[in-house]
């Protein structure tokens, strides 16, 4: 009996340490390689788009197909849709802007693997706003007053509940409580005679807010 066991206990052995190393180790696991195209998304409010998902067992190339896709940790201004092989990912149209990362479990017939996914939700550019000014060319002589009225488009279009909020420079300016677009402009009697530079600061009903600049020149009276 005593041989017996001997020559059993080296199998015995060996059995165990083929279960790996840990106290739950599988050694019927594959670790799965896993890429996403793109790894990276940037959404729009109200946007979504399709993200790849492949996988490659360790030490191999071959590609492994079937993948099932979990994903965890998704924020609640985004929504992550899962199919074979692949993720959708959508914006809620008052998505809050700034960038998330989204863990993915991806599993397979004796395999599995991780990989994160990072969405950023970004409001596109506005479109920059066109700000003419009437005149187009403004010039006054010391002590002469001018009335300026600034025209805001974009894209062609009047930009809605378009104002001027503030103008400075070197000269005298006051702003029209009746006109939101206008404003007057003057020279005092001892004006140095010159080219000035007004930055008029307008914004819309977007909140929106753009600096333009206008040119203003100071002259000598005409005889």
């Amino acid at each position: 009996m005593r041989r017996t066991a001997l020559a059993i206990l080296p199998a015995a052995f060996l059995l165990l340490t083929a279960c790996g190393s840990g106290a739950f180790s599988n050694p019927f696991v594959q670790q799965i390689n896993v890429t996403l195209s793109p790894s990276t998304l940037t959404l729009a409010p109200g946007a979504n788009s399709r993200v790849q998902v492949t996988g490659v067992a360790e030490g191999t190339t071959t590609q492994l197909t079937g993948l099932n896709i979990k994903a965890s940790d998704v924020p609640a201004d985004l929504t992550v849709t899962p199919s074979t092989g692949a993720v959708t990912v959508a914006a809620a149209s008052g998505a809050k802007e700034g960038t998330y990362s989204i863990p993915l479990d991806i599993t397979t017939t004796g395999g599995k693997g991780q990989a994160v996914l990072a969405v950023t939700v970004a409001t596109a550019a506005a479109t920059p706003a066109t700000v003419t000014f009437s005149p187009t060319e403004v010039a006054l002589s010391p002590g002469q007053t001018l009335r300026v009225a600034a025209l805001i488009t974009r894209s062609g279009a009047t930009v809605q509940g378009a104002r001027i909020v503030s103008v400075t420079g070197a000269l005298g300016v006051k702003l029209d409580a009746n006109d939101p677009l206008g404003f007057e402009v003057s020279a005092t009697g001892a004006q140095t005679l010159g080219s000035y530079v007004l930055q008029v600061t307008t914004t819309d009903s977007s909140n929106r807010t753009q600096v333009s600049n206008l040119s203003v020149t100071v002259e000598a009276k005409t005889q």
